[in-house]
């Protein structure tokens, strides 16, 4: 489908006018939302769901890719309980700690509704009469990428989701994630990640004296499926901000912002790719195990006290 937008689609936004063309497939706003990037295009560029039409622009929608869409989620809304141990780090009545292996999906999607994180997620909770029907995607506030392993904090009620999720977007949730990458940096010396990572105290900001890198990052125009991170502002990207110490052919991210793909684009901007990385490096594999984990995470809880949780 392809409209050229005239008079009465001006300054509309793009998710506003495709809920209105896709109002027959019966797909929600949020989930119009979710998968906006890869279903439609202005002027042959990939749109942000904010993106407010100007007289001209040539609007394209693949609408085979939205009945692909409605047809995985018809499949199965809902998240099936499934049972698999979990690697449980601390856990109280709110909230749990969780460390994520390499190679598992965190959320459901489209041709993937099982074996992924959010499924074992209801399962253990529903096990112990915890799971609260009203949280979204089994309480998950935050996620990691496939290949990518380390700590995530998942809510166990739907106060505490969206606790945590207005601490994230404060940026009040402190994580840091250790990358092996493929070539040795500058600075060479004796240097154990873990070691430094244990004896790490948040109080002292040490990252504050690390290399500081801010630009934006948005959907790379040459291939949808990553992301680019570039010193100035281009259509459909936001702000992001790292810090970054490098050492040997290790970096240790401490993350200000949390963008999709912001470690993994940084670095490539940099010069740097990780181990395993087979879409913003040479890796070989299909990218399930990419040498990235992130090693610390702490907040404030709800009852007003602060964890910080470190990877062995």
């Amino acid at each position: 489908m392809r409209i050229i937008i005239q008079e009465d689609n001006i300054d509309k936004r793009v998710d506003v006018l495709l809920s209105e063309l896709l109002r027959e497939k019966s797909l929600t706003r949020t989930v119009i939302q979710e998968y906006i990037s890869q279903g439609c295009s202005v002027n042959n560029r990939v749109c942000k769901k904010s993106y407010r039409f100007k007289e001209g622009d040539v609007f394209t929608v693949d609408e085979e890719y939205w009945e692909s869409v409605k047809k995985g989620l018809d499949k199965d809304t809902e998240i099936v309980p499934q049972r698999k141990e979990l690697d449980i780090r601390y856990e109280d009545s709110d909230l749990m700690v969780l460390f994520k292996p390499k190679g598992l999906v965190v959320h459901p999607g489209v041709n993937n509704m099982e074996n992924t994180l959010a499924n074992y997620i209801r399962y253990y909770l529903e096990s112990k009469g915890e799971y609260d029907e009203l949280m979204d995607r089994s309480g998950i506030v935050h996620r990691l990428d496939k290949g990518v392993s380390g700590l995530m904090v998942v809510a166990k009620k739907k106060g505490t989701e969206e606790y945590l999720k207005k601490k994230f977007k404060k940026g009040e949730v402190i994580r840091i994630y250790l990358a092996e990458l493929e070539k040795s940096t500058d600075i060479e010396q004796k240097f154990n990640p873990y070691k430094y990572i244990k004896e790490l105290s948040i109080e002292v900001e040490p990252w504050k004296e690390w290399s500081k890198t801010e630009g934006y990052i948005g959907r790379s125009t040459l291939n949808r499926y990553k992301m680019e991170f570039k010193r100035y502002k281009f259509p459909g990207s936001k702000e992001a901000l790292s810090y970054l110490l490098f050492v040997n052919k290790y970096a240790l991210v401490k993350l200000e912002t949390g963008r999709m793909h912001q470690i993994r684009a940084t670095l490539e901007y940099l010069g740097y790719s990780i181990k395993g990385d087979n879409l913003y490096g040479m890796a070989k594999g299909d990218g399930s195990n990419i040498m990235l984990e992130a090693v610390l995470l702490s907040f404030v809880k709800p009852d007003g006290e602060r964890i910080i949780l470190k990877t062995e």
